[in-house]
């Protein structure tokens, strides 16, 4: 399994993958008109990717398997956060062929370290009861609705 930080150059499999985990969601099906919803996620991309959009995919055998985003946002600082820099973990989404492999926790495990070294303070997430484990794993912990790290 390999994981790399996306580039420019990784719109069509950002766009592909969310297009897949909406439809596992349930919140697109085969016949929802997703033109706009396409268009809009590539141009979201094209501005955002590493300015405050960050994304990581792991690759087996070849093929994209899984994907984990970071939205980062400064906040006015507090005590636990004096900078107020803060990362948002959201779609990680791994396809269900490639599932129980290990991807979605060495994905994080990539956003924490890509974090530490670039001053974020804080990471949260939201999470499905079902993934819960992984990020508790990872030594975040449950703050109400979300799941949280300070680093």
């Amino acid at each position: 399994m390999e994981i790399y930080k996306s580039s420019i150059n990784d719109k069509e499999n950002f766009i592909q993958m969310r297009v897949s985990l909406f439809k596992e969601l349930g919140e697109i099906d085969e016949n929802s008109e997703i033109e706009e919803l396409i268009k809009e996620t590539g141009n979201y991309y094209t501005n955002h990717i590493d300015k405050d959009l960050f994304c990581w995919f792991a690759e087996i055998d070849g093929s994209i398997a899984a994907v984990a985003s970071m939205c980062i946002f400064c906040r006015i600082p507090y005590f636990q956060n004096p900078v107020g820099l803060e990362g948002y973990i959201l779609n990680v989404y791994t396809l269900p062929e490639f599932r129980n492999k290990g991807a979605a926790s060495k994905l994080i495990t990539e956003i924490i370290a890509f974090s530490k070294n670039s001053a974020i303070k804080k990471l949260w997430l939201n999470s499905s009861e079902a993934e819960k484990e992984i990020y508790k794993s990872l030594g975040f912990k449950e703050n109400d609705n979300e799941m949280e790290l300070f680093l």
